[in-house]
C-alpha cells in the first residue's frame, strides 16, 4: 500500500507564481493525502489566490489553508507546519516552483523501496537557464540502484546540496529535524538555521539521506524570492577557509558530542574529523 503524504508550503507575497505551483501539486499522478499552506500575512493577493484555487477545485477536505495571525518568517512557518504533520512522508514545497506530475509518485515509490531512507532529495531543472546565482553541486555518494544514491557522511556533505523544495522526509526523522533546527542555530554560511538544512543534517548524520538522480521539479530563480534576497548577502563558504564555515562546524560539533541518538555519526568517529578541520583554521575569533 502506498505511503500517505503531506505537502507543506509557506507563502508570502507569492501571487506572481503561486497558481502554477498549486496547479502542479493538484496535477500529481498520485495526489498527496494532505496539503498544508500557511501564509505569513502577505501584503499582496496570495491568500485570495490560494483560497480561490482550493474552493474552485473542491479541495477543502484535504487542503488546509490559513493566514498566520502574526508574521513568523519563512523558517518558523515551515517548522510550525512540520509539527502538524501526521502522514508517513512530508514534502517541503516552495511557493514558486513547478512540480513534475510524477514527483509524489516517484518519491513515495523510493521510500517504499528503501526502508532505512528518512530524507530523499531529488534533482531539478532551473529556469531561467541563464541565471548565475545558483550552482548545482555534485554530492559525495554511493550508488544503491540505477538512479538512487546514498549520501555519504563527509565534511563536504554537512552542507545542503539539494534545497528543501526538492526534499521529502519520513515521519521518523521529524523530531530530530526540529531538534537540530532549535539547537544548531546556524547553517554552513553562519546565517540562521533553516528547515531544509536541519533535515539534511539530521539525515546525513544518521546515514539515512538519499539522492534520486531524477529531475522532479522546475526551480524558478527570480528577484522576488526571499531566498534569493538572502543569497545575495552572503557566499557559499564551504569551499574556502572561512570563519562562517568554522562557526557552523563548531555548532555541529557541540550538538553531536556524545549524542547517543546518532550512533551512525558516533561510530564513524566523525567528531574527530570535525575537530581536526576546525583546528586547521586557527581562527582567534572562535576562542
Amino acid at each position: 500500500m502506498l505511503l500517505t503524504s503531506t505537502v507543506i508550503m509557506a507563502t508570502f507575497n507569492g501571487s506572481k507564481y503561486i497558481h502554477d505551483q498549486l496547479q502542479s501539486i493538484f496535477n500529481q499522478s498520485i495526489l498527496p493525502t494532505r496539503v498544508i499552506i500557511r501564509d505569513d500575512k502577505s501584503s499582496d493577493d496570495t491568500a485570495e489566490i490560494v483560497n480561490q484555487f482550493i474552493d474552485g477545485n473542491n479541495l477543502r477536505a484535504s487542503w488546509d489553508f490559513k493566514v498566520n495571525q502574526k508574521r513568523k518568517g519563512w523558517r518558523e512557518n515551515f517548522i510550525s507546519m512540520l509539527r502538524q504533520t501526521e502522514t508517513d512522508v512530508v514534502f517541503y514545497s516552495d511557493q514558486d516552483d513547478i512540480w513534475q506530475e510524477n514527483k509524489v509518485e516517484a518519491t513515495l515509490t523510493a521510500f517504499e523501496a528503501e526502508e532505512e531512507m528518512e530524507v530523499l532529495v531529488s534533482d531539478y531543472v532551473i529556469i531561467p537557464k541563464e541565471q548565475n546565482l545558483l550552482v548545482v553541486r555534485q554530492l559525495e555518494e554511493t550508488p544503491v540502484s540505477s538512479q538512487l544514491y546514498k549520501v555519504d557522511l563527509t565534511l563536504t556533505n554537512l552542507a545542503v546540496y539539494r534545497p528543501g523544495c526538492g526534499m521529502a522526509l519520513r515521519k521518523s526523522i521529524i523530531d530530530s529535524t526540529i531538534e537540530i533546527f532549535r539547537r544548531v542555530k546556524v547553517d554552513f554560511n553562519a546565517v540562521a538555521q533553516t528547515h531544509d538544512q536541519a533535515a539534511w543534517l539530521a539525515a546525513v548524520a544518521r546515514g539515512t539521506l538519499y539522492h534520486l538522480h531524477q529531475p522532479l521539479f522546475i526551480r524558478r530563480i527570480h528577484s522576488d524570492s526571499t531566498w534569493q534576497t538572502e543569497k545575495k548577502q552572503h557566499k557559499d563558504h564551504l569551499y574556502g577557509d572561512s570563519l562562517s564555515f568554522v562557526v557552523y562546524l563548531k555548532a555541529v560539533e557541540k550538538f553531536f558530542a556524545g549524542n547517543q541518538s546518532y550512533p551512525y555519526f558516533l561510530q564513524r568517529n566523525f567528531q574527530e574529523e570535525i575537530k581536526n578541520k576546525i583546528r586547521s583554521f586557527s581562527v582567534d575569533e572562535l576562542s
